[in-house]
C-alpha cells in the first residue's frame, strides 16, 4: 500500500503551483521595489553631494577672500598717503614699500599680486611686477568705492585680454587719508592659478561642471577644462536672484538637457557678487546604478529561476515536511516570541551584516524613527543613515578595535534628508556563518534641543539680545591673549545710557526697556560682526574692537554716539523720547593680563564724560590722575 505521506492529490498540486506563482510574483515586485529604490537613493546621493560640495567651496572661497581682506586692512594701516598717491618716493622708500607688499603677499597664498592705486585709479606700487596688470579694477568698482566712503571693500572681476592665466577676482579696499577723505586702494588679484588648485582637483564626473560667476554671468573659473567637456549653461535668472537677495542659500534646480538630467547647485559667496555653481549629470551619477540594474536584472532572473526549483523540490519534499511539521511549529512560536520582544522594546535596533553593511532588519520603532517603512530599510546600507558616513565607518573600526560603543550621541538622518540627534550603541554578533552589527538608536533630538536652549540663556541677556557679561568677560580675555601674542591693536569702549533713571522715572519701566533695546540695535547697526558686544548690566554696555587702535575706536564711539543722539523712542501713547550716551574708550596696553584692567579704565574715562557734560566719548589714556585731559 502506497504511502500516504508519498501521494498528492490534484487539490494539493494545484495550491502548491499558485503558491509558486505568488512566489515568483512577488520577487518581481521585490526586484523593482529595489531598482526603484536605488534609483531614488542615487538621485538623492547626487542632490545630496551637489549641495555640499557647493557649500564647501563657497566656505573655502569666502574664506580665501576675508583672509585677503583682513591681510589688505593690515596693510592699509601701515602706509601713508604718499605710498598711496606717487609712484616715484626715492629709491629707499620705493625698496621698503617693495619689501612690504611681498611680505603681505606672501601671508595670502591665495593671491598672485597686491598692488597701491591713486585716487586717479593708476597703479603707483606693485608686490610683483607680473605684465597686463595695469587694468586690474574696472572703472565702474573703482567709481563706487570712492564715491561711497561706507564702501569698505569691493569685489570685482579681474579680465586682462589675451591671458586667460590672469582671469580671476580682484579684492580692493579703500585707503582713507588722514582728513577721512579718499586716498585710492590697496589691491589684491586672484587669478586661474589659485582656482585651479581648489577647483580643479575635484572630480564632478566626465559631464559635470564647476562653474564661478560674476552678477554678470562673467565666467571667472571653469572646470573641468578638458576639451571634450560638456557645454553647461547657468541659469541666469537664478544668479540674478541670488544677487538681489531674493533667494538664499544653496539652491538646487534640476533641469532635462537632450538624454541626461542636471542636478545643479548654485549658492551665493557670502558678502560678493559672485555665485559658485556645481551641476553633475545623470550619465555620471547613474552610470553606477545602470550598471547594479543589470546585476539585480540577473540576479533576480538567477532567483527566480531558484524558486521555482526549489518549488519543485518543494514539491517533492512533502513527505519530509510532514515529519518536521511539529518542529516547524515550535521554531515559528519561538521566533514569534522573539520578533515580540525586538518590536515591543523602547529602543530602535537596526541588524546590518557585514562587510557590505546592508541592513537586514529593523523594528517598527526604527522604522517610526527614521520615517520609513520596514521593507524600505532593506534597500539600504547602515552608513546610509548617518548624517556622515565617516562617522559610522569610524565607529565600526573601534568597535574591531575591540572598544566599547555606548551611548555615543551622533548626527543621525531620517529617510527624507532630516537631520536629527540620536544616542547609538553599536556590537557586533558573529556565527559560524556571518558576522552582524546591531545598532540601538535612541532619539535626543529635544534633549540636544534643550541643551542649546540652556546654552544660549546662559551667554546671552534676555533683554537686549546680546552677550551677558559672563560670556563677555570669558570670550574677551581670550580675544586679549591673542591680541597680546601676535602683537595686533584691540579697544575697548563702555557705554552708559545718561539719565536713565529719570527716563525710567518719568515715562515708566517699559520706556526703560525700549530704550536698551533700541541702544542695542544701535550698536549692533554701527559694529563690525567681528566685533565682540554685551550687557554688562543696567544701561551699561561694552564692546571689544579686535584689530582697532585707539583713534580709529575713537571714530567707532563718535559714530555711535551720534547714531544714539538720532534715535528717538516712540511710546505707547505717542510721545517721543530722545536719549544720549556718554563712552569711554581704552586700548590694550602690554602689561595688561585681563579684560578687567581695560574695563576699570574704560569706566574711569566713562565716568568722565558722565561728570564732564554727559553726551561725549572720553579716551582713558588722555586722562590723567587727577581727573583731567592730557594736552
Amino acid at each position: 500500500m502506497r504511502s500516504p505521506y508519498l501521494f498528492w492529490s490534484s487539490r494539493q498540486s494545484a495550491v502548491i503551483s499558485l503558491v509558486g506563482a505568488l512566489f515568483g510574483l512577488g520577487m518581481v515586485f521585490i526586484l523593482s521595489y529595489q531598482v526603484s529604490s536605488s534609483y531614488n537613493a542615487e538621485v538623492q546621493r547626487s542632490r545630496q553631494g551637489t549641495e555640499t560640495l557647493a557649500q564647501v567651496l563657497e566656505g573655502q572661497l569666502s574664506s580665501a577672500l576675508r583672509e585677503t581682506d583682513l591681510v589688505l586692512h593690515d596693510l592699509a594701516q601701515r602706509l601713508n598717503e604718499a605710498d598711496v598717491a606717487k609712484a616715484d618716493l626715492g629709491e629707499t622708500r620705493n625698496k621698503e614699500l617693495q619689501g612690504l607688499l611681498l611680505d603681505k603677499l606672501a601671508l595670502i597664498r591665495q593671491a598672485d599680486n597686491i598692488a597701491l592705486v591713486n585716487p586717479q585709479a593708476a597703479m603707483t606700487h606693485r608686490a610683483l611686477d607680473t605684465t597686463g596688470g595695469e587694468g586690474l579694477i574696472d572703472r565702474d568698482y573703482f567709481a563706487m568705492i570712492r564715491d561711497n566712503p561706507f564702501q569698505e571693500r569691493v569685489y570685482s572681476r579681474l579680465v586682462v585680454a589675451n591671458d586667460a592665466q590672469k582671469q580671476g577676482i580682484v579684492v580692493a579696499r579703500r585707503y582713507e587719508k588722514s582728513d577721512n577723505q579718499f586716498g585710492g586702494l590697496v589691491v589684491a588679484s586672484l587669478t586661474t592659478q589659485y582656482f585651479d588648485r581648489l577647483l580643479g582637483t575635484i572630480d564632478v564626473g566626465h559631464n559635470g561642471n564647476i562653474l564661478l560667476l560674476d552678477d554678470h554671468m562673467g565666467i571667472i573659473a571653469s572646470y573641468p577644462k578638458r576639451k571634450n567637456a560638456a557645454v553647461f549653461k547657468p541659469d541666469a535668472n537664478m544668479v540674478a536672484q541670488l544677487n538681489n537677495g531674493s533667494l538664499t542659500g544653496t539652491q538646487l534646480v534640476q533641469s532635462r538637457t537632450d538624454s541626461a538630467t542636471r542636478q545643479t547647485s548654485y549658492r551665493l559667496i557670502a558678502g560678493t557678487p559672485f555665485v559658485i555653481i556645481v551641476s553633475v549629470s545623470s550619465e555620471d551619477y547613474l552610470a553606477h546604478w545602470r550598471d547594479a540594474t543589470i546585476y539585480y536584472l540577473l540576479g533576480g532572473g538567477a532567483l527566480l529561476c531558484m524558486a521555482l526549483l526549489m518549488t519543485y523540490f518543494f514539491w517533492r519534499s512533502h513527505r519530509l515536511a510532514r515529519n518536521l511539521q511539529q518542529k516547524e511549529i515550535k521554531l515559528n512560536a519561538s521566533e514569534a516570541r522573539f520578533r515580540q520582544m525586538i518590536e515591543t522594546t523602547p529602543v530602535a535596533l537596526v541588524l546590518a551584516k557585514l562587510p557590505d553593511y546592508f541592513i537586514t532588519y529593523v523594528n517598527q520603532r526604527a522604522a517610526d524613527l527614521f520615517d520609513m517603512p520596514q521593507a524600505a530599510a532593506l534597500s539600504m546600507r547602515a552608513f546610509e543613515l548617518y548624517l556622515n558616513r565617516l562617522d559610522f565607518m569610524d565607529q565600526v573600526e573601534r568597535l574591531h578595535d575591540g572598544k566599547t560603543i555606548r551611548a555615543v550621541e551622533m548626527r543621525l538622518q531620517r529617510h527624507s534628508g532630516e537631520p536629527f540627534w540620536g544616542s547609538v550603541s553599536l556590537s557586533e554578533v558573529n556565527t559560524s556563518e556571518s558576522s552582524t552589527v546591531v545598532l540601538g538608536i535612541v532619539d535626543i533630538t529635544e534633549r540636544k534641543q534643550m541643551e542649546s536652549e540652556l546654552q544660549r540663556r546662559a551667554t546671552t541677556d534676555s533683554l537686549s539680545g546680546l552677550y551677558n557679561r559672563a560670556h563677555f568677560m570669558e570670550t574677551a580675555n581670550q580675544e586679549l591673549a591673542r591680541a597680546q601674542r601676535y602683537a595686533r591693536p584691540l579697544s575697548l569702549l563702555m557705554v552708559d545710557i545718561d539719565h536713565f533713571k529719570r527716563i525710567n522715572d518719568t515715562y515708566g519701566h517699559d520706556v526703560g526697556d525700549k530704550a536698551i533695546r533700541a541702544l542695542s540695535d544701535i550698536c549692533r547697526g554701527v559694529l563690525r560682526d567681528v566685533d565682540l558686544l554685551a550687557r554688562l548690566g543696567g544701561e551699561e554696555f561694552a564692546a571689544l574692537l579686535p584689530e582697532t587702535p585707539r583713534a580709529q575706536a575713537f571714530n567707532v564711539a563718535e559714530r555711535l554716539r551720534l547714531a544714539i543722539e538720532a534715535n528717538c523712542i516712540i511710546t505707547d501713547d505717542g510721545q517721543e523720547v530722545r536719549f544720549t550716551s556718554s563712552i569711554g574708550i581704552t586700548e590694550l596696553r602690554a602689561n595688561d593680563p585681563l579684560v578687567d584692567d581695560l574695563l576699570k579704565r574704560a569706566d574711569t574715562a566713562l565716568y568722565y564724560s558722565k561728570h564732564h557734560g554727559r553726551n561725549r566719548v572720553s579716551i582713558a589714556e588722555e586722562i590723567d590722575e587727577h581727573g583731567n585731559t592730557q594736552v
